[in-house]
């Protein structure tokens, strides 16, 4: 029983990290695509450009994890 619920918790811990990761990525790139947007008034080019990016960054890195497993 104790492996049973270890399996549990070790799978809600790698879906949160994964959660995590990908809401992470997505927000660096959101910032750093507002804030390339402010510097050179290209609105809203480098935002979506870096949503993207973070989008992709995310998935590659999801990816990675899986693999690994």
């Amino acid at each position: 029983m104790p492996e049973k619920r270890n399996g549990v918790w070790s799978a809600l811990s790698l879906a949160g990290t994964i959660g995590l990761n990908m809401a992470a990525t997505v927000a660096v790139g959101l910032f750093l695509g507002r804030w390339t947007d402010n510097y050179f008034a290209t609105s809203p080019w480098f935002t979506v450009s870096g949503i993207i990016a973070g989008m992709i960054a995310g998935l590659w890195s999801t990816y990675k994890k899986i693999v690994k497993l």
